[in-house]
């Protein structure tokens, strides 16, 4: 996984991350790898009460993967260490320490996936405002974890924690890679402030300095000016000039007391029009509505500021990411395989089509069918079957590495493991 791919220390009786990563992927392969082993992992999981299900595999660049991959290895311990016994891979076991670090990745990595999650999800809004809020949390979430692990806490005391203190940095540093790229594009910004939830309240907290607010707010009311502000009138302008030039000469009622004043006149309309303020800056003199959604919002208050509305449409229709068309590729190249490297382009148009649509009701297509594996070379005869965490499971093992670790734990990854569903948490960390 990015971030976290430590080297192993020069301590032969220490561990890495990585080197725990990769036990838990060949535990998921040697579970798949024959119909043999297969029968002995669910006779193992029968013996515990658990519907047998498989690891699934982590894609490198996706956090939310590796998560998803320990978190099932950890519900599954109990049959997947009675399965390397009957199958003579006890060397694949993970020992306490490596245990250890895996419950302590997997606590970690819980934002991260419901970050990731969210940027995946473009079937309801493309929330592209959501990008700040949620890098500006995820570097809390880094620090206190930092800070806890540099300290006398349960969690320093852990003999992982130096490792994942490592980690952390080679994280973070990758990480602010990323968040460097939000500043060219003025989309990032600009949308964050259309939103009527969060304007520039995201500017107050205390990651972030006076400048900051300045220079992302004159930046986006300089863009709603030159492009934007009037457009319309412009345009009428430009194509009627002659109503334009009768209506200025009109004579207004009320100033014939002026008749024959011309300089009079256009002096005191040009001090009317600086009186007039701007969409964006009535738009921000509004309360923040903390319960609205950004697009219906606009979609009802386009009227009352009709200058500013575009803007909104054409930032706020941005996608936070591009993996509802990488999906879409990926589910072509599952389709175009060697043994079906013939079809034509409108067959494959119509299976993606018909795959969207199953998917859009609800329906689950095999695991193979959407992943994307960095390794097409593993020889797994067995397909993936996956399946949920239990949810009372979930929650008392969260509440327990709580208890022990003394995790530091912020409102908003708090809110994760409380049971918020998207449509009923707030983005912005108010529910």
């Amino acid at each position: 996984m990015l971030g976290l791919r430590t080297p192993s220390p020069d301590d032969e009786d220490a561990i890495s991350f990585q080197a725990t990563l990769e036990k838990i992927r060949e535990v998921s392969k040697a579970i798949r790898s024959s119909p043999q082993r297969w029968d002995i992992f669910k006779a193992a999981c029968k013996s515990y009460d658990i519907e047998p299900v498989t690891i699934p595999l982590d894609v490198a660049p996706r956090w939310s993967s590796t998560h998803d991959m320990g978190q099932q290895y950890i519900y599954l311990s109990k049959p997947v260490d009675r399965f390397l016994d009957d199958c003579g891979l006890k060397h694949l076991k993970l020992t306490t320490s490596e245990f250890e670090m895996a419950e302590l990745l997997v606590v970690f990595l819980m934002p991260f996936k419901r970050c990731t999650k969210r940027f995946e999800c473009n079937a309801d809004e493309p929330e592209i405002d959501y990008v700040f809020f949620a890098y500006d949390s995820l570097f809390n979430h880094i620090e206190d974890v930092k800070t806890a692990l540099e300290g006398a806490t349960a969690l320093a005391a852990l003999p992982s924690a130096p490792y994942m203190l490592d980690a952390l940095c080679n994280m973070e540093e990758k990480f602010k890679i990323y968040y460097k790229k939000t500043e060219l594009p003025t989309v990032y910004g600009d949308s964050m402030i259309l939103n009527p939830r969060c304007k520039l309240s995201i500017f107050e907290t205390e990651t972030w300095s006076d400048e900051d607010s300045k220079k992302y707010s004159d930046g986006c009311r300089q863009r709603f000016l030159e492009g934007y502000h009037n457009a319309d009138h412009h345009d009428r302008a430009a194509t009627h000039p002659s109503s334009s030039s009768a209506s200025s000469s009109h004579k207004r009622p009320g100033m014939s007391a002026f008749n024959g004043d011309d300089e009079f006149q256009q002096t005191l309309l040009q001090r009317s029009a600086k009186r007039l303020r701007t969409d964006y800056d009535r738009y921000l003199d509004t309360p923040n509505d903390v319960w609205a959604k950004a697009l219906p919002w606009w979609r009802a208050h386009h009227s009352t500021f009709p200058d500013l509305a575009p803007m909104a449409r054409d930032n706020l229709a941005v996608p936070a990411s591009g993996c509802a068309v990488e999906r879409q590729f990926s589910i072509s190249g599952r389709i175009v395989s060697w043994e079906r490297s013939r079809l034509k382009g409108e067959t494959i148009s119509d299976l993606m089509m018909f795959k969207a649509g199953l998917m859009r009701k609800g329906l689950k297509l095999r695991e193979m069918d959407i992943a994307v594996d960095e390794d097409h070379d593993w020889n797994l005869t067995i397909p993936p079957l996956t399946g949920e965490v239990p949810k009372e499971w979930a929650d008392s093992w969260w509440l327990e590495k709580l208890e022990k670790t003394k995790y530091p734990v912020r409102p908003f990854i708090s809110n994760l493991m409380a049971g918020f569903d998207d449509d009923d948490e707030d983005i912005y960390g108010e529910t």
